[in-house]
């Protein structure tokens, strides 16, 4: 397993609204709203918390919500460049909200949307057993769909995500 990615976010000060650059000092950074780095920080610390729990279907819902804070920091930085006011949606469902901002999500979004109801069984008490390996390799594609998420908010990536995550192509290092 990898270790969770880290997000070097600059500091803003405390109670301070509006944009904020995050993403990593080696990247130029673009303005973000601060509401989509906030989740994106929350995010990697799922990721983080996720890490460190040996309860293959704990590491697997911790995963998932990362994931989750991850679509709606894309939510938050496709609203911000929106050219005209974003109209409220009839949906509620993150993966199809993320599709719909930012098509080059619309892979990621299928296969996070695949998994919801795993996530949902384990909520709601149904199924306690995610096999270990299955809740390492998706909490390694979580760390990979929240690079690609830091990247599309700083413009280090200048394509709007989109890595399918059932190839393994676009994997990165940390």
């Amino acid at each position: 397993m990898t270790a969770a990615r880290t997000t070097q976010s600059a500091a803003a000060p405390s109670g301070a609204t509006g944009p904020r650059a995050v993403g990593r000092p080696d990247c130029a950074a673009r303005p973000v709203s601060s509401r989509a780095a906030t989740l994106l920080d929350r995010a990697d610390e799922l990721l983080s918390a996720a890490a460190g729990t040996p309860e293959p279907s704990e590491r697997f819902h911790l995963a998932y919500l990362a994931a989750l804070r991850g679509a709606g920091a894309v939510l938050a930085g496709a609203e911000l460049r929106a050219v005209r006011p974003v109209r409220r949606p009839r949906t509620r469902n993150a993966w199809v909200l993320m599709a719909r901002a930012e098509p080059g999500f619309a892979v990621w979004a299928d296969f996070f949307a695949d998994r919801s109801d795993t996530r949902a069984a384990i909520e709601a008490g149904v199924t306690r057993s995610v096999p270990a390996d299955e809740a390492s390799r998706f909490y390694d594609e979580v760390g990979r769909f929240l690079h690609e998420v830091e990247d599309y908010l700083t413009g280090a990536d200048d394509r709007s995500g989109g890595a399918d995550p059932r190839s393994g192509a676009g994997r990165r290092t940390a």
